[in-house]
């Protein structure tokens, strides 16, 4: 069995030298809750939770490298793994981990990664887990067979009111998703919830369904 991760982007891979005592895979139904009268409590299937992978280990320092144990060809200085690891989490970037010889073979986002230096030979030990990275799709109205809705007419009020604090805003393009903006305006592509609490009312109940036109507050 080996243990593969791979930046999707840039194709850059990593391999464990030491591989952990076991990986856990976990998956999971969503249901919506109902209480019918008469019937009790219904659920009902709403899509899956997104998979999650995670494992403990020890990256093996150099005085270790030719220990029967070690998977030579693999072996990269725990100081080189963490800090490739580390730019992964920090960069939100997407990957791929693949566990031969098992059905683990996801693309997934970095959610942990902990490692501490342990005893003289370089060792570090860590945990690390994963949470399985989905496109959000981009539809047009017309994709969906939807129309618009047509904004409300309002009366403009000739009220003077003291100026508002300047706020950064963003006018959304085809193409564009919430993700992307995250990843520009706030530096990472997972903080991209903040984005659609802050314009809940603009995008509706669906995060995965933004509109060229559509204007956001971008939160400081």
């Amino acid at each position: 069995m080996d243990i593969y991760i791979t930046e999707i982007k840039s194709g850059t891979r990593v391999a464990l030298s030491m591989l952990p005592e076991t990986v856990k895979l976990k998956t999971s139904g969503k249901f919506q809750s109902y209480d019918v009268m008469n019937i009790g409590e219904v659920k009902i299937p709403k899509g899956e939770k997104l998979a999650a992978i995670s494992w403990s280990g020890t990256l093996p320092g150099a005085s270790r490298r030719s220990m029967s144990y070690i998977k030579s060809q693999h072996w990269q200085s725990p100081n080189t793994l963490i800090g490739t690891l580390e730019g992964w989490k920090k960069n939100g970037s997407k990957l791929k981990v693949m566990v031969t010889g098992t059905v683990i073979n996801h693309d997934v986002y970095i959610n942990d990664f902990s490692p501490q230096p342990k005893g003289g030979n370089g060792d570090y030990e860590y945990a690390i887990s994963f949470v399985q990275a989905k496109d959000i799709a981009i539809y047009t109205t017309s994709e969906l067979g939807m129309q618009p809705a047509s904004p409300s007419n309002s009366n403009v009020s000739t009220n003077t009111r003291p100026a508002a604090p300047k706020k950064t805003t963003y006018t959304v393009v085809r193409g564009d998703c919430l993700w992307n903006i995250a990843k520009r305006f706030l530096g990472a592509g997972n903080r991209y919830m903040e984005i659609y609490n802050a314009n809940k009312s603009v995008i509706g109940r669906n995060p995965n369904l933004i509109y060229a036109g559509q204007v956001y507050t971008i939160p400081q």
